[in-house]
C-alpha cells in the first residue's frame, strides 16, 4: 500500500476531525507531525487531490478553534470548486473571522501562517 502525500500513520496522532458540511463522508483529520513540530491535515489529498495543510504548533496553541474554522473554510471552497469545475487553487492570502492568513508552498504541503 502506498501512502498519499501528507499521510500521517496512526490514530494516536489525531487531535481532531473536521467533517465537510456539504458531504459528511469527506472527513479531514488533524494530526501531529513531530518532525515538523506542526499539525497536518490528513484527507484533503484523498478526497480532492489537493495539498494537505501544515499548521505550525504555535498557531494551534494560540487558538485551536480558529484553526478549525480556517480549515473548514478552505474545505468548503475546495468542495464547491470540486462540484463546479474541479479547479481549486490555494489563495496566497485569505481572511477568516476578520483576520488575515497566508498560504505558502512548503514541499508537498501548503503551510499556514499569520499575515504580518
Amino acid at each position: 500500500m502506498t501512502d498519499m502525500p501528507g499521510d500521517v500513520q496512526g490514530e494516536e496522532n489525531t487531535i481532531g476531525t473536521i467533517e465537510n458540511r456539504i458531504n459528511p463522508s469527506q472527513n479531514v483529520d488533524i494530526k501531529y507531525l513531530r518532525e515538523e513540530n506542526a499539525f497536518l491535515t490528513s484527507g484533503i489529498y484523498t478526497h480532492f487531490l489537493e495539498k494537505e495543510i501544515l499548521i505550525p504548533v504555535h498557531m494551534v496553541l494560540t487558538d485551536f478553534q480558529l484553526v478549525g474554522a480556517i480549515i473548514s473554510a478552505v474545505l468548503e471552497k475546495i468542495s464547491i470548486a470540486a462540484e463546479k469545475d474541479g479547479r481549486f487553487d490555494y489563495a496566497p492570502t485569505f481572511e477568516v473571522l476578520d483576520k488575515q492568513y497566508l498560504f505558502q508552498e512548503y514541499g508537498e504541503y501548503m503551510k499556514l501562517s499569520f499575515a504580518p
